[in-house]
């Protein structure tokens, strides 16, 4: 079974849950899928617990019951067992967020240039290709993605109400390496070229990126 085809039947178990039992789940599924382990055996893993679960479930018996009070232990006893991603895994997944930021960067500007010709204007700012601007998308969108990641699985192993929210300590850190994105891409600023393109180059490379998407990243799991 396929990643994809596990993760829908995993979604279809889901649906049968009480709402306890559901939301347990829930942060065990955000706190795998946000950790560094194989996603294939993290998703049977999900499946198999979701069957047990509801196996559990009709016998009058909630997750907690089943599994323990304290979900942090659990889902870190989980990690133990499970086999980190393989090294080509880790590299897809880190090239995959600027390369989705990239192509939808290309989308805005093929969009806003054709506006522009459509109204009789100049493309200006939407026909060249700063690699500036390139640069600080791939760096900022990989520090995003890291602390969103971060952020739901420090907050799947606490109860709802209790303790969740922002994390100044893991926002202070993203933050400190923004900001020397930021500087370091200033400092370049007029170092770095600026490549002119028209909107039919730009829209040309948000369908390559699209492309890229669906068959060098995504074809794993589909």
């Amino acid at each position: 079974m396929k990643i994809n085809q596990m993760a829908e039947e995993n979604n279809r178990l889901r649906a049968q849950m009480t709402p306890e039992n559901e939301a347990y789940f829930d942060n065990m599924v955000v706190y795998l899928r946000s950790s560094r382990v194989d996603q294939a055996k993290a998703e049977e893993l999900l499946l198999e617990t979701a069957q047990h679960m509801l196996e559990a479930q009709r016998h009058g018996k909630t997750a907690a019951e089943v599994f323990g009070e304290d979900p942090e232990q659990y889902f870190r006893e989980l990690l133990e067992h499970l086999p980190k991603r393989s090294l080509w895994e880790a590299i897809s997944e880190y090239a995959m967020i600027p390369w989705i930021a990239l192509t939808w960067m290309f989308a805005v500007q093929a969009l806003f240039g054709f506006i522009a010709m459509g109204f009789g204007n100049k493309t200006g700012v939407f026909n060249r290709i700063s690699l500036f601007s390139v640069l600080m998308l791939v760096f900022a969108s990989i520090a995003v993605i890291e602390l969103v990641l971060r952020v739901l699985k420090r907050d799947s192993v606490k109860p709802v109400g209790k303790g969740r929210g922002f994390s100044l300590k893991i926002a202070a850190i993203y933050g400190v390496y923004l900001a020397a994105v930021i500087l370091a891409a200033v400092y370049l600023h007029d170092k770095l070229p600026v490549i002119e393109a028209a909107p039919w180059v730009s829209l040309g490379l948000f369908i390559v990126g699209l492309l890229g998407q669906k068959f060098i990243f995504m074809r794993n799991n589909s």
